[in-house]
């Protein structure tokens, strides 16, 4: 862990600038930030060092947009010195103990650091944020993979570990078939790994994909069948009871608005198998 060692100065917000590594594609609503800061101060000072310009942001971006937000004309900085690799660690470290990055984001400052810039093994990265050189190694493999994929993960649309599942199959076009298969079907990284296995002993043998997917699908088209009719009969049997007690206006509309609902339930199943069956075809065609 860094000690920094520098001076704590109030800063011209117009003299400081994001740094030239910003880890963060995106950087979210930061509305509540904002009014905490207007309301408590600015806890923590933002990190920055002097260039012949202005001063570089190494940590801070996000407390720096919102103290902009509020319109201050100045905010408390930290002023270091630091070099290239030091102010990445620096912004890397504090991004990580705050999770703060998605896994894309993650991954690729984690190839930076290490293939692009090469200041550092994984081994040596993994100590310095304190994590395991397989969690390193896993984010780093994480942005090989197709921008479809990436796109997903870092929408939250998938669960990483999941994903991490396809590391084996090398084909893209697979991958990105599969990826969208986990996001749909929101399957577990269990799940994922038995059917890699399965496509690796078949030799990504598409018939075999086929066939093991019909089984599975022909069960689930069963089950929304069944809803359908369990609800069908209700409604019939609710039909029933309704004739019954058309003089009693008040349970009239109560039993009126139940059938109602049963039948916007029938709507909503059609609609669930429909759009399973879609993905089927989907993942059917993997090849």
């Amino acid at each position: 862990m860094y000690e920094l060692i520098g001076s704590i100065e109030d800063i011209e917000t117009s003299d400081l600038a994001p740094g030239q590594n910003t880890l963060r594609s995106t950087i979210e609503s930061v509305h509540e930030l904002a009014l905490s800061i207007k309301q408590n101060g600015l806890l923590q000072p933002i990190v920055v060092r002097a260039t012949d310009k202005h001063f570089e942001i190494i940590a801070g971006n996000r407390r720096f947009k919102a103290c902009k937000m509020l319109g201050l004309k100045k905010i408390s900085c930290h002023i270091v010195e630091l070099d290239d690799k030091s102010a990445f660690e620096i912004s890397l470290i504090e991004n990580v103990q705050r999770r703060s990055l998605n896994p894309v984001e993650e991954g690729l400052a984690f190839k930076r650091y290490v293939h692009e810039f090469g200041w550092g093994g994984i081994s040596q990265l993994a100590q310095k944020i304190c994590r395991s050189p397989s969690f390193v190694s896993r984010r780093i493999k994480l942005v090989n993979l197709p921008k479809t994929m990436l796109d997903l993960i870092s929408q939250s649309l998938v669960n990483v570990t999941a994903v991490e599942e396809l590391y084996p199959i090398d084909d893209a076009h697979i991958q990105s078939k599969l990826s969208n298969l986990i996001s749909d079907k929101h399957m577990s990284s269990r799940a994922v790994r038995k059917l890699v296995k399965s496509i690796g002993s078949k030799k990504h043998n598409s018939d075999f994909i086929f066939r093991q997917s019909t089984s599975e699908c022909d069960r689930i088209y069963k089950s929304f069948d069944k809803l359908i009719i369990a609800l069908r009969i209700a409604i019939k049997k609710l039909t029933t009871l309704i004739e019954k007690v058309e003089d009693n206006w008040m349970i009239y509309n109560v039993m009126m608005q139940h059938k109602h609902m049963l039948h916007q339930q029938i709507d909503l199943v059609i609609k669930e198998k429909i759009k399973y069956k879609k993905n089927y075809l989907c993942f059917r065609t993997i090849n």
